[in-house]
């Protein structure tokens, strides 16, 4: 069965007790003509109103980019009392925009849920055990910033099939340069999977590093 998750935070909900995480790549898209964003300070934004979620996400991320070079700052430190899903007035935009330009803050990484799957996984245990782990951008799809605001584990048990109920996450990640007209702010976009995470701290590390290395090509 499929179903659309509609918030982000609610990978929260799948903790365990487990370390591991399954992030990937699956898709991306640069602008050719994109310029180089490490010169200029960046705003990292988590689109979700689950606020653990929100600073794992967006500290991991911020650490990440400034490891390598990049100048960067969360949104909840920026806007600590607003709500990155919340529908934004005309007056709120105007605000918000005086007070990124005040900061000097030119590009905007946000990272939204866009699908949540569920699915059947089994595993199988005997002398090993493992886990099944089961484009095209146009500029003129989305727009401008303001507008869109396995694993081995030797084990001497006898033959076993477990089945277990499974969600896979789709996550995006859009790269917006404010400087630019509004046609032209999309940089990037980046589409990474998480399979049944385990824990937020190891899903939120291995996904900053993903989307590093994305950015870095």
């Amino acid at each position: 069965m499929k179903t659309i998750c509609r918030l982000f935070g609610t990978v929260v909900a799948l903790i365990l007790f487990s370390n591991c995480s399954s992030v990937k790549v699956t898709d991306s898209w640069r602008n050719l003509e994109v310029p180089d964003i490490k010169g200029k300070k960046v705003m990292v934004v988590s689109k979700t109103d689950d606020e653990v979620a929100r600073i794992r996400f967006e500290k991991d991320l911020v650490q990440h980019l400034n490891k390598n070079g990049y100048q960067s700052i969360e949104s909840y430190i920026m806007f600590p009392k607003s709500s990155p899903t919340k529908e934004l007035s005309e007056s709120e935009i105007i605000e918000i925009k005086e007070k990124l330009k005040n900061n000097g803050v030119d590009v905007v990484i946000v990272t939204v849920l866009k699908d949540c799957e569920e699915y059947t996984k089994t595993t199988t245990r005997n002398n090993s055990y493992y886990s099944v782990y089961p484009s095209y951008y146009g500029l003129g799809y989305y727009r401008g910033f303001y507008g869109y605001y396995g694993t081995v584990y030797i084990e001497s048990d006898p033959v076993t099939m477990i089945t277990t109920e499974a969600k896979k996450y789709t996550l995006e990640t859009l790269v917006f340069d404010l400087t630019q007209p509004k046609e032209k702010q999309l940089l990037s976009v980046i589409i990474t999977e998480i399979d049944d995470p385990q824990t937020l701290v190891g899903v939120s590390i291995d996904f900053s590093k993903r989307v590093v290395k994305e950015l870095n090509r």
